[in-house]
C-alpha cells in the first residue's frame, strides 16, 4: 500500500526543506506504510516522545540529523522523563565527562 502524499508532504520529500527534511520524511513515509496509513495530517506542534538514550546508536542518530542540518519545524517539546530531576547524579552516565565516548 502507498502513502498519498500532499504537496507539501512531497516538498519534504524532495529535499526542497533541506537533506535533514527528506531523511525524516523518508523515515516516516516507510513507517507509514508499515503500518498501513492512508495519509498524513498537518500539525501546529509536536511533542517527541521515546527521545531516551539508548548507547551510541542514539547520539549517531541526532547528529546525523544535526550534520544534516535538521530543525524543528512547529513548537515542539520532549520527555526528560528518564532523568531524576531530584537526584541528577544518582544515574551512572552523571558522573562520568558529558563527552561520548568513541571506541
Amino acid at each position: 500500500m502507498s502513502i498519498a502524499l500532499s504537496s507539501s508532504d512531497k516538498s519534504l520529500l524532495s529535499g526542497e526543506h533541506g537533506e535533514a527534511a527528506a531523511f525524516a520524511m523518508r523515515l516516516l513515509v516507510r513507517f507509514a506504510e508499515a503500518v498501513g496509513a492512508e495519509r498524513f495530517i498537518d500539525i501546529e506542534a509536536a511533542h517527541i516522545d521515546g527521545c531516551l538514550y539508548l548507547g551510541q546508536v542514539s547520539l549517531d542518530f541526532v547528529e546525523h540529523l544535526v550534520h544534516l542540518g535538521g530543525r524543528v519545524r512547529v513548537p515542539t517539546t520532549l520527555n526528560v522523563g528518564s532523568v531524576d530531576l531530584i537526584h541528577p547524579t544518582s544515574l551512572p552516565a552523571a558522573t562520568r565527562s558529558a563527552e561520548p565516548e568513541r571506541g
